[in-house]
This record gives structure tokens, sequence and C-alpha cells, in this order.
């Protein structure tokens, strides 16, 4: 059952074991003083689309008021103007014969915003050489700057929602706290403070038990969807079409379900389970024979960058993500969507220099004026 497996490898490779990004496609945000900021996007491109000079458009997205360069992916870290020379191509290509530098084109594309609000109204996505609108995540930001003379504090914040058409039908409160959700999705909050490596372990476990039987659950009731979808193409049904709906919503949290069977496409389980329910084989038949693919997934999956940030002066704290001295690196992708909005959050806070150098001048003057007093006077 072609379906069958599809969804199965959606739900259970996809979403449990983290969803594997393409770490070639990058997102870097850099936040400036002033307030203004960047968002560039680097991804795989073609020499067609670098041979084309900077006054056209690489898209119905990036256009002109774009800043494009290139590089070679793994070679170096050197970006390089366009339009790429077939000259610049053979002459890279001398220096590794063993490699096609065509396939490891990557361009990067800046644009520079008036705030971070204008810059999240609009956001992204890499796809097969171009850029393309994010549907259905909505994406909010906001940009605090409190003076306090001697430094400046910087807190950014950006949240992702999902908003587009309802995905799982089986909701993941019915299985888990709203706190366990969004830490097997995105690390936080923290539950395993003072616990030893054997409660983590025995946590972690209990977790995954209950989010795989809600993977089961929901991949159950899809499958049931595509059953009543085509009810009439089945051969003698054991019940009626009205009886299997009103059987549906029991029928996913049977523990046969819930707790699955194992197969490596899941066609096992989904069969074995129907025959089980309904002692008939008339479903496996149908399944089995089944190509749709459902497709409601790919909305919310198809997101996902690794995601960097640049903060005006010294990081003070980098929220969910990983700080190298330089750039704040975070996870960004559908799975993190899951439990609830998103938030990638940093702090950061700039010296003024000029503050100290006004501070000290004054400090001179003021002890400047007092021994000269202090001198008329004697």
């Amino acid at each position: 059952m072609k379906t069958n497996s599809k969804l199965f490898v959606v739900l259970m490779l996809v979403l449990f074991a983290a969803s594997c990004k393409n770490k070639e496609n990058r997102m870097l945000t850099v936040i400036n003083e002033d307030g203004t900021c960047s968002r560039e996007y680097t991804f795989k491109t073609t020499q067609q689309w670098l041979a084309a000079s900077p006054e056209e458009d690489y898209d119905s997205i990036i256009d002109k008021s774009w800043e494009r360069t290139w590089s070679v992916q793994g070679v170096d870290s050197v970006r390089y103007p366009v339009p790429l020379t077939e000259a610049q191509l053979d002459s890279m290509q001398e220096l590794d014969l063993n490699k096609q530098l065509g396939n490891m084109l990557m361009v990067h594309a800046k644009k520079t915003y008036h705030s971070v609000e204008e810059m999240s109204a609009q956001l992204y996505r890499p796809d097969r050489y171009h850029l393309k609108k994010v549907e259905g995540v909505k994406v909010s930001s906001s940009l605090k700057k409190s003076f306090k003379w001697f430094y400046t504090d910087y807190t950014f914040n950006e949240t992702y929602t999902y908003e587009g058409d309802p995905i799982f039908p089986i909701p993941l409160n019915d299985f888990l706290s709203t706190d366990t959700a969004s830490y097997w999705f995105t690390g936080q909050p923290d539950l395993t403070q003072h616990l030893t490596g054997a409660e983590q372990k025995h946590m972690l476990d209990q977790i995954e038990t209950k989010i795989n039987q809600w993977s089961n659950a929901n991949w159950f009731f899809e499958v049931c969807n595509i059953i009543i979808a085509n009810y009439d193409s089945i051969r003698n049904p054991p019940v009626s079409k009205e009886r299997f709906i009103s059987l549906r919503d029991s029928l996913v949290m049977q523990p046969c379900v819930l707790n699955g069977y194992e197969g490596e496409d899941g066609t096992k389980g989904i069969t074995t389970q129907m025959e089980e329910i309904f002692q008939t084989d008339a479903y496996t038949d149908f399944l089995q024979s089944y190509e749709g693919d459902p497709a409601q997934y790919e909305q919310l999956f198809s997101f996902g960058t690794v995601y960097d940030l640049v903060m005006p002066g010294t990081v003070t704290d980098a929220g969910m993500g990983e700080y190298d001295g330089a750039v704040i690196h975070y996870r960004l992708g559908g799975e993190q969507l899951i439990p609830g909005a998103y938030t990638i959050t940093a702090a950061s806070r700039v010296t003024n220099i000029w503050a100290f150098i006004v501070t000290g001048l004054i400090l001179i003057l003021a002890v400047g004026s007092f021994l000269h007093r202090s001198y008329f006077f004697h």
C-alpha cells in the first residue's frame, strides 16, 4: 500500500527523528544598532542563474534590490560578485577535477529592511534553486532597545506560528502536557534538570511511547479517511459507510492501533489492525491497491532551515540557540511549530564608548574646577 508507506514515513521519520534539515540552506539575520536589519538566504543554484546580470531579476522574489553573491560549497568561504563567468568556473574546476563544481554552486541573496517588523512580513524558503513564500506560517518580530548611558541593551524576538489548515486530526494534548510536548519538539522547557541519566532515559522513553501512540492514532485516522473517501470502491465491506464513519474516532484509540505493529513500511501494521478489528480483508485489499498521496503535511514540514543570528555588540543571552562567539545558531523547522508558537530570542549589549569619554571629560573638568578654586582661595 503506497499511501500507507508514505504516511508512515512522514509521521514517524519526519516528526520523531527530528527531521534532518538540509544544512545547505541557511537563513542569516543581522540586527544593526540603528534598528535596521538584513536577511540573507543561502541555497544551491545553477551556473545559468548566476550568469545573469545583477540588474536582472533572479526569480519572482529576488530582484535587483537584493544583494547577490555566490560561493562554492565546501571549497572555501570566499564570496564572489555575480555574474559568474565561464572562465571563473573553469578556473575553479581545475583546482579539483574530481568534483563537478556546477553542482556545488551556492547563491547568497541578501535584503536590507528598515525594521524587524518589515523583515518578518517577508518570510521565504528555498525551493529548487528559487525562493518561495512560506505559506501557513505567521511571523511576528520585535526589537527592544534600552539606553542605559554607558551601554545600550538590545532584545530581539521572532515568533513563528503555524496558522495553516489543521494537520493532525488527533490533538497532541490528548497524549502529552503542553510543557512535555514542547520539550520533545523544541528542547524547552528543560525537563531533565536535576535528573540522573537513568531518570532522564526513563522519562524520555515514556514520552516517546506517548508520541508514537499519537502518531499511530493520526496515521490510522488518515487511513480511515482514505477508506471513507473511496468506500464505494471497497468490495463486500463488513459495515456500512455511515457505520464506519461513526466508529472512526473510537477505532483510532484502540490499543492495537495506539501500540501499533512494526513493519518496514507500516503496511503490516495497518492491514493487521484492520483485519483484527473487522475480521475481514476487505479493507486490506483496497489499501494494497491504493496509490494516492496525502499532502496535508507538506505545508508545515517543507519549512525548515539553519537559522543564524548576528546581534549588535556582545551577546548576553542566546535563548535556545548556540553562540559561537560571533553568530547564534538555532534550529528552525516545521516540527518546532507542532506544540505551538516557537520563539527565537536573543539579547546583547553595546558599550557606548562616547559615554565613557563624556563622563571622563566631565570628571576631569569637575576635578580641575575644584583644584582651581582651592588654589585661588589659598
